[in-house]
């Protein structure tokens, strides 16, 4: 794989079980829609809306894919590089369809690699709620480091994750 200078600069990232593919202005509607309605964003009461303006507003920090299966939609990752030593994973989200195939740690590893150029770290938040969150990133390599109270929304703690790799 051919990499230019700056991390997450491809367009498409073909990943085994799924393509990353540079997130389309058309798609933030069907992808925040269905992310308001999916664990945790809809106890932490994130409105369609909302993700849709995070997903199609300027941000030349964050970068957005959408995750893609035989063409179709199967999730969204938005990673955020430049950020405090290493990339910061934003948001991951695999829609229940494609769950358990591999997808997301198709991601990881591809997280991995893109950021390993450049950082021994990765970054990711998660809520404490969010047991399967959690699990994954655990087996993923990731340790839970603090507890950050009302991040996100009041009354809910998340969790900072670091996975440190070889450069």
């Amino acid at each position: 794989m051919s990499f230019d200078a700056r991390l997450f600069s491809q367009e498409n990232y073909p990943l085994g079980p799924a393509t990353l593919q540079l997130l389309q202005p058309a798609d933030s509607a069907f992808i925040g829609t269905t992310v308001a309605s999916m664990e945790p964003w809809q106890t932490l009461g994130f409105a369609a809306s909302h993700l849709q303006g995070y997903l199609g507003g300027v941000d030349p920090a964050l970068n957005r894919y959408a995750v893609k299966s035989q063409e179709e939609i199967v999730g969204v990752v938005c990673v955020r590089h430049p950020w405090l030593r290493g990339p910061y994973l934003e948001l991951l989200v695999v829609f229940p369809p494609a769950q358990g195939s591999g997808v997301g740690q198709a991601i990881i590893r591809w997280l991995e690699v893109e950021s390993r150029r450049t950082s021994k770290n990765l970054w990711a938040v998660t809520s404490e709620f969010n047991h399967r969150a959690r699990s994954f990133y655990n087996k993923a390599g990731f340790l839970e480091i603090a507890t950050i109270p009302d991040l996100v929304a009041h009354g809910y703690n998340e969790i900072l994750l670091r996975k440190t790799v070889r450069l």
